[in-house]
């Protein structure tokens, strides 16, 4: 399973997630505007610097410029270091590379006839409000994209942003595992079924919890890495390896129904993916609500930084300056023998 997805990693954020993928096995490919950032990235395999980037410091429209004009390059690398028939792009929302480019290169690769999806990142409360303006604008480009695969969002209010890369990446593995590590008579996934999965248009979730029945699970639900599922009932699939007694009535009454499940079982974890989901609106409106706070205050700041006005009468020493190049301008210019004529008088 693991040979069927790749990822493409964009910017600093994206890149340090991607490398954790390569770590387990996984072909990503590692495409930044910042050289700097790129050589960041020790012992990584596939690295593409876009052509003319030097950074985008946070600056959106600078990164789609970029993506613009060097896409065929772009689109050529991942056809070269990429064989696989899923693409995952990894990107943070409230940066500047990854937030401008991410959403436009899927939307570009999705045009190509390929399978796309995404790991993207919300921004904490803490951070800046030029991140939660970049994020909350990443968002309505992502969301507009009817076509994407599974997207799944990693928040980072819920912790540490390394531990919350590592728990996504640990998670992911287990979850790809399953058609080859979890076998049952009671029933099977398949590859097919994982991948259908994984197709599914709309946010995505994959958890674990190693207490027995449904209500570890739910409980895992609203403790994992992930921006919190809205409460609409919208589902497409359930994809679950289950521990202990579990019924999956259990389950979706409390996520929703979805059109189809996909189930096994095993003795050691409940692992289990939920796609089609709902955009997490809920959070997103959070973040809008931030910004508009705070938007009377940094219009203030800005007005008060280029509406800045100072006497200018402070130089009294002008007023002499000025009336001695009013009376160099009074006198005739003098000519060169004039000047040198005056040493040799007497």
């Amino acid at each position: 399973m693991k040979e069927r997805i790749g990822f493409v990693a964009i910017g600093q954020a994206g890149g340090n997630i991607g490398r954790l993928f390569e770590q387990k096995g996984f072909s990503v490919l590692y495409v930044n505007t910042s050289q700097e950032d790129l050589d960041t990235l020790a012992d990584v395999k596939f690295m593409y610097h876009i052509t003319g980037g030097e950074g985008c410091n946070k600056d959106r429209h600078k990164a789609k410029q970029l993506v613009v004009e060097d896409f065929d390059n772009i689109a050529q690398q991942i056809d070269l270091k990429l064989n696989t028939d899923i693409v995952f792009v990894i990107f943070a929302s409230g940066g500047g590379t990854g937030s401008g480019a991410g959403p436009m290169l899927m939307d570009l690769l999705i045009d190509e006839k390929k399978t796309v999806g995404a790991i993207t990142i919300l921004p904490s409360r803490q951070e800046s409000i030029k991140s939660q303006i970049n994020s909350y604008e990443c968002f309505t480009e992502l969301i507009d994209i009817r076509r994407s695969a599974a997207v799944f969002v990693l928040d980072n209010d819920k912790g540490d942003k390394l531990t919350l890369n590592q728990e996504l990446a640990e998670i992911f593995q287990q979850f790809i595992d399953i058609p080859d590590k979890h076998k049952s008579i009671l029933g099977n996934i398949d590859k097919a079924e994982m991948e259908e999965t994984m197709k599914a248009h709309g946010m995505a979730v994959i958890t674990q919890s190693k207490e027995e029945g449904a209500a570890g699970l739910i409980k895992a639900l609203n403790e994992n890495s992930f921006a919190p599922i809205e409460n609409d009932g919208i589902i497409k699939y359930i994809a679950i390896s289950s521990c202990g007694d579990f019924h999956m009535t259990d389950i979706t009454k409390v996520v929703g129904i979805p059109l189809d499940t996909f189930q096994t079982y095993n003795e050691d974890a409940t692992v289990c993916m939920i796609s089609g989901l709902s955009y997490p609106k809920t959070r997103l409106d959070g973040i809008y609500q931030t910004i508009k706070d705070s938007q009377d205050m940094i219009i203030k700041n800005l007005r008060a930084t280029s509406e800045l006005k100072l006497n200018s009468d402070v130089n009294f020493l002008n007023e002499f300056a000025e009336h001695g190049v009013k009376q160099q301008k009074d006198e005739k210019p003098k000519s060169k023998r004039d000047i040198m004529s005056k040493y040799f008088k007497g």
